[in-house]
């Protein structure tokens, strides 16, 4: 994903799509992409009969006025000289599984949800979608700032941490993002009772991790430096979360999954954590 050529963003004729296009513009001035796809999932198997008959009256199908809509909303956000080429795909079937499938079919850099809370509409289609795709996924709340100033990204050491540094190298070089890579350090403090010895032992993982993390700064000629929180049994996303809020980040990149969760869950047990309802940062969870 370190090269972005083509972008999706999944619309729903709300106010949301306006802060998403919004967020994408932004992110588009900084680090260009070259095609963006409007999506849009026709959730309704049969029209009402008022609707019904007014459609044939207007010379085209309700698809197409869909897509019309989005094209121009999407043209108002990006002027044509310097902007991405702009496409629409609107998928008539309802099926959230079919709509899933077209989607992984498409060689898309990185897909955009926006997260609801208090904007018409649920926001449940892109809670399922971020679940279900195998597309990195960009999630945008209602208040996210389309600002790139400090991006935090979770390392675990996991196969997906080799990932996410060159994308938030990419943010480092051409969007000039201050990096806050962090690191929790799961203890299982409550075993301590009963061990010796337990700071000497916390400061043996905390070097192993840091020692680690050089073996990766080399790797990928990456310079920031690693915090490491000790989790103290806590949740794990929220202190992710916390550590975002406490360093001015505008994105948390997270990988899909860590090295702890089952191989059969769609996402990780702390990318799960860090888009529930409650948290309003961007988070960009990598999947490939």
């Amino acid at each position: 994903m370190r090269n972005i050529k083509n972008i999706a963003v999944c619309l729903d004729l709300t106010e949301m799509d306006g802060i998403l296009l919004t967020y994408l513009k932004r992110l588009h001035d900084l680090i260009p992409f070259q095609n963006l796809t409007l999506l849009h999932l026709m959730e309704l198997e049969q029209l009402p009969d008022d609707i019904s008959t007014v459609i044939p009256k207007l010379g085209k199908s309700l698809d197409q006025i869909i897509e019309n809509e989005l094209l121009e909303t999407a043209q108002e956000h990006f002027p044509q000289a310097n902007g991405p080429n702009i496409n629409c795909h609107i998928h008539t079937n309802p099926d959230v599984e079919d709509f899933t499938e077209y989607i992984d079919s498409q060689d898309y850099s990185v897909i955009i949800y926006g997260k609801k809370t208090s904007y018409m509409g649920s926001g449940i289609l892109s809670a399922k979608l971020v679940r279900l795709s195998n597309c990195n996924t960009l999630f945008v709340p209602e208040i996210g700032l389309p600002v790139f100033e400090n991006v935090t990204i979770a390392i675990d050491f996991s196969s997906y941490t080799d990932k996410i540094i060159p994308i938030a190298k990419r943010f480092q070089e051409t969007a000039k993002s201050n990096i806050h890579p962090v690191s929790i350090l799961k203890i299982g403090r409550q075993y301590f009772p009963y061990i010796k010895n337990y700071q000497q032992i916390s400061k043996d993982m905390e070097k192993d991790t840091l020692h680690k993390y050089k073996k990766l700064q080399k790797k990928h000629d990456f310079n920031p430096p690693l915090s490491i929180i000790k989790d103290n049994e806590q949740n794990i996303g929220k202190l992710i979360y916390t550590f975002a809020v406490h360093t001015s980040s505008n994105l948390i990149i997270v990988g899909n999954k860590g090295k702890n969760d089952e191989g059969d869950l769609l996402i990780g047990s702390v990318t799960e954590q860090l888009i529930s309802h409650d948290k309003n940062l961007p988070v960009l969870i990598v999947k490939k």
